[in-house]
């Protein structure tokens, strides 16, 4: 990225330079416009008086004794100009110039006549014999006989070629001055220029430094990195702009969202909460107004009581260890452990419930002994939430395995039960917040079992996805960092 000061100045020299260029030429063409006008002005009258001096036509012939006392006059007074004896038509007849330097045989007329009636406008170029495309200033008079024109004293003044605009500069002191003073000008400008354009874009450099520095220390996933290749920090911040309000959209997109799942949330919350707590409520006043008509019923009343109690305060757990989750106050602590003990000591706790449901709980697991990096209680937290929603929605009958696969840096984990699946339109949205808590016809668990699974494995930056499909079972898979080192006591696998 090239800074827009720097680019300030670069168009600045650009257009000094070409300011500066184009005063030249304009002082070089003005300087020789006016060098001519003076020439011509000064010298109108040098034909006017050869003519009156010298009789350079007799009849139609050129008079070759007054043409040479004219030639050694015009190389005694001034050996520049060049001297041409015209006839009336403007071809020439003779000149002081020799006859194989000449390239043009005839003059125009018009710039002949412009000199004799116009006298207050000079200069004027005519045709310079000697170069076929070139106009020069110069002098010339009629020469009359007998009451007719006879034809015309031709001087070009100078009688040089033109110089160069470079070689004007060189050979003339005003010009090199002039030049020298207009560089220093210019120099001058474009330093100031810098300078100024320096000063006025220091509030911009300093917008763009901090956003840079702002950008780095927000996450990836919320602002995406912004890479500009070339432009200036006007282009640097139109593009963090860009990238900022597409972000802010896609934040307030998803606080709208948020909000319509918490209200819901709210709303089914409600609902359980009330669920339980009219049960466990009804229950006790039935105690406390009719009381127990055998030992048997009020063991009976007090054993729903204590289900719907647990189930209330299991609501309770979920919804407070999420808002934990959420909060950002809970920090991995990361240690090495035996995952396949680990999936061991689940699967055995899990294993009563399973029988009571009438559903094979199995276990495939790795036996060398193979060791993760992860949080053991939030790890536990997530193979217990996992287990129980499989063992809970397989029907009697069917079947819960736990599975574990090794890779050189990885240790995937399955679950898999063979129950009533997912239908196809809820597995895109089955891991959003508050989203499981929604349509549940199962109204005795809090829904937000798989919410709590996927904070704690972003918590690990660890992945957990789910393959569904209606009626034909579940499988939920996550991954752990696998550790640097195995523990040597093997364990048996267990079928």
């Amino acid at each position: 990225m090239q800074p827009l000061h720097i680019r300030l100045t670069a168009a600045l020299a650009g257009l000094l330079a070409m300011l500066a260029l184009g005063l030249l030429l304009l002082l070089s063409r003005t300087s020789d416009r006016y060098a001519d006008e003076l020439r011509q002005r000064l010298d109108a009258g040098i034909a006017m008086y050869v003519v009156r001096e010298l009789t350079l036509i007799n009849g139609s012939s050129v008079n070759d004794t007054a043409w040479r006392e004219l030639a050694n006059r015009a190389m005694t007074v001034n050996p520049s100009a060049e001297v041409y004896l015209l006839d009336p038509n403007g071809t020439v007849m003779t000149s002081v110039v020799p006859i194989d330097k000449l390239r043009r045989s005839a003059i125009r007329l018009e710039p002949i006549r412009a000199f004799l009636h116009s006298a207050e406008i000079r200069p004027i170029y005519g045709d310079d014999p000697t170069r076929p495309n070139s106009q020069r200033v110069f002098s010339v008079a009629p020469i009359m006989g007998s009451g007719r024109l006879l034809g015309y004293l031709y001087v070009v003044l100078g009688g040089q070629p033109e110089r160069s605009i470079a070689a004007s500069l060189l050979g003339s002191y005003a010009m090199r001055a002039a030049s020298v003073a207009l560089g220093l000008v210019l120099l001058t400008a474009l330093l100031a220029g810098a300078g100024l354009f320096a000063v006025l874009t220091r509030r911009l450099r300093a917008l763009d430094k901090s956003m840079s520095n702002w950008t780095k220390t927000v996450p990836t996933a919320t602002y995406p990195a912004v890479v500009v290749e070339g432009g200036d920090e006007i282009s640097a911040l139109s593009a963090r702009f860009l990238a900022m309000s597409q972000a802010i959209e896609r934040q307030i997109a998803e606080l709208k969202s948020t909000a319509e799942l918490r209200r819901e949330l709210i709303a089914n919350v409600s609902h359980d909460l009330r669920t339980p707590l009219a049960s466990l409520r009804g229950y006790i006043e039935t105690l406390l107004i009719k009381g127990a008509r055998s030992e048997q019923e009020l063991q009976s009343h007090l054993s729903v009581a204590l289900r719907q109690a647990d189930q209330l305060g299991g609501l309770i757990d979920a919804l407070f260890e999420l808002a934990r989750l959420e909060s950002g106050a809970v920090a991995p602590r990361l240690e090495a452990f035996s995952i396949a003990e680990l999936l061991q000591d689940v699967a055995l706790r899990f294993r009563m419930a399973a029988e009571k449901r009438g559903v094979a709980l199995h276990t495939l697991l790795d036996v060398s002994g193979i060791v993760v990096f992860a949080d053991l209680e939030l790890i536990e937290r997530v193979l217990g939430n996992l287990l129980e929603n499989a063992v809970r929605h397989t029907p009697r009958g069917g079947q819960v395995r736990i599975e574990m696969s090794i890779e050189t840096e990885l240790v995937r984990i399955r679950v898999i039960d063979t129950g009533q699946g997912i239908d196809p339109e809820h597995l895109p949205h089955i891991f959003e917040r508050f989203y499981s808590a929604r349509g549940r016809a199962d109204r005795s668990h809090s829904g937000l079992g798989l919410a709590i699974v996927k904070r704690i494995m972003d918590l690990h930056s660890q992945s957990v996805s789910i393959l569904s499909q209606k009626g034909t079972g579940t499988t939920v898979e996550i991954t752990l960092q696998r550790g640097t080192h195995s523990i040597v006591a093997p364990l048996a696998k267990s079928a």
